[in-house]
């Protein structure tokens, strides 16, 4: 099973056309050997790689330069997002962190309250008759959580454990379940217990049970630094996927429809694969979301334009700059993979070779390489603000 999803991982490498440009490549024999090196496979079937060498060299040779025109791709400005953390975000996780450590304790006296969880058994009857999904026992319903029936739970407020009650309600209109939408029910409820949630209090010793700190500040001192350092990968994610969309949109790009249909159905054998490891079938897959192939191909149509544009622009990039894919970017690419899967790098190799996805990998490495020439060279027209204002929050601090 593992095979078949490092097989899947190896189909979304692939650009639209496979072997769509050797620009980025050196000969088929040589990107072989280097796979050979980083997998540590020595002694690699040398038929495995002699298969792979003709089905590249039996491939048209398409290259992104004949389909793309290029435009601006070097020093284009994104601002980069705030990575602030204010007070109240800080407060927020906080509250955030007394919730998960409420402690939830059965209540003997009182009654229900919002907020509260009231342990219940129910039978709903429609004109005196019960129906499917209407009846459970031991339920734990939160009051005021709105997963029930609009009505339903509160009517329940003022109840005390033990208590019978008959709730009458009215399903909505839009009632996923048709045979109900719009009606009246009746509901017998038996409240078996109820639990009220205490929050602990937001001290020292609070502090020490959430994470062995010393304090209040020392706990939200470290709340403050994770939230920044969320903020600074999210802030960063958006800057690189928003640099390389101008890349791509400031270029012309012809696509022949063959590369889309290329990459719709390795974008479906992909998901067969996927699906597998879980073991549902594709044709079940389709029944289960009420579609069939051509719903699933028209689904796919539009993003798989879009990768194919991003692929043929990022190889147009490495072409036009020169940039090669060595020896050492394809060990770092396998084992990479390797370990993302938890598998040996002999045997994502094995299946590179299986596959024929020699030239596939070392487009992938090539495209890679030419997005992070692209994000070396953009600028935050924003920097040099932002770097002055940490100097001065530097000197306001001393």
């Amino acid at each position: 099973m593992k095979r078949k999803v490092i097989a899947a991982l190896l189909l979304g490498m692939a650009i639209t056309v496979t072997g769509c440009s050797g620009n980025t490549t050196k000969d088929t024999d040589t990107t072989t050997e280097a796979a050979s090196d980083a997998s540590s496979e020595t002694t690699a079937d040398s038929s495995s790689e002699s298969e792979a060498a003709t089905e590249a060299a039996e491939r048209p040779d398409y290259k992104a330069l004949d389909y793309v025109k290029l435009g601006d791709y070097k020093g284009l400005e994104v601002t980069l997002a705030s990575t602030d953390v204010t007070d109240e975000e800080v407060e927020q996780q906080v509250e955030t962190n007394l919730n998960n450590n409420d402690k939830s304790e059965e209540i003997k006296e009182g009654t229900v309250e919002n907020g509260d969880v009231a342990n219940i058994d129910y039978e709903g009857k429609l004109n005196g008759k019960a129906f499917d999904g209407g009846t459970a026992k031991g339920y734990d319903l939160t009051i005021g959580s709105g997963s029930f029936i609009p009505g339903f739970e509160d009517q329940l407020i003022g109840c005390k454990a033990g208590d019978e009650k008959d709730v009458k309600v009215t399903f909505p209109e839009d009632y996923f379940e048709k045979s109900l939408a719009g009606k009246e029910a009746v509901f017998a409820v038996k409240v078996n217990d109820v639990k009220r949630s205490e929050l602990p209090a937001i001290d020292d010793e609070f502090a020490k049970e959430a994470g062995k700190f010393d304090s209040v500040d020392d706990l939200k001192a470290d709340i403050r630094k994770r939230l920044e350092s969320k903020a600074s990968f999210q802030a960063l994610e958006k800057f690189n996927s928003e640099v390389l969309k101008t890349a791509v949109n400031n270029a012309e790009v012809d696509i022949p429809q063959v590369m889309i249909d290329d990459k719709i159905d390795q974008m479906i054998e992909e998901l067969a694969m996927k699906l597998e490891t879980q073991r549902m079938s594709l044709d079940d897959y389709l029944k289960y979301m009420n579609q069939d192939m051509d719903k699933l191909k028209e689904h796919y149509a539009e993003p798989a334009k879009e990768n194919v544009k991003m692929d043929l622009v990022l190889e147009a990039i490495a072409k036009a700059e020169n940039i090669e894919v060595k020896d050492i970017d394809l060990q770092a690419e396998i084992i990479t993979m390797a370990q993302n899967f938890g598998a040996d790098p002999k045997e994502v190799y094995k299946i590179i070779l299986k596959e024929h996805r020699v030239p596939m990998l070392v487009q992938s490495v090539g495209r890679k390489k030419a997005a992070s020439f692209i994000l070396k060279n953009a600028v935050d027209p924003n920097e040099d603000k932002k770097e002055e204002a940490k100097a001065e929050d530097a000197k306001a601090e001393d």
